[in-house]
């Protein structure tokens, strides 16, 4: 299994290819909701890294830890050119086709996102810092898919 700083890499590495920059702020949410939805696609995880409600949505302790020291700037990326060979096949793809759509939502965007949205707001009542329920998620997300799509 891959983990979240895994996940990070590969969206740094694209965004990078992109000539897009990448916050820890908005890194945190891609990878939140990546999990949410790879739970809702293949009935599993991701990363088993736990993702924890802090005040400014969900975070991944390791994968913050890693690039705190960037602050609110943009995370300075050299690539390896080896990212994805951690990866399966399906995984390129829906990570690939995942990026696409949420690439494009800010940090701030993402952080509305996710204070509206159940899992989050469960957690976060349940204290500072406690660990989002990937259960949870999976429901929500999958009940989000439904009501938009049937």
């Amino acid at each position: 299994m891959v983990t979240a700083l895994d996940v990070a890499r590969l969206f740094l590495n694209w965004s990078y290819k992109n000539g897009d920059l990448i916050t820890n702020l908005r890194i945190q949410k891609l990878l939140y909701y990546a999990q949410a939805w790879y739970l809702v696609n293949y009935n599993r995880r991701l990363f088993n890294d736990p993702i924890e409600a802090w005040d400014l949505g969900p975070v991944i302790r390791s994968v913050y830890k890693k690039y705190k020291k960037y602050g609110g700037e943009p995370i300075p990326y050299k690539t390896n050119n080896k990212e994805e060979t951690v990866f399966q096949p399906h995984q390129i793809h829906f990570l690939g086709e995942y990026f696409k759509i949420y690439s494009n939502l800010s940090a701030t965007a993402l952080v509305s996102l996710s204070h509206s949205e159940t899992p989050w707001k469960n957690a976060h009542k349940r204290g500072k810092n406690s660990e989002i329920n990937t259960q949870e998620m999976k429901a929500f997300y999958a009940n989000q898919y439904k009501e938009k799509y049937g």
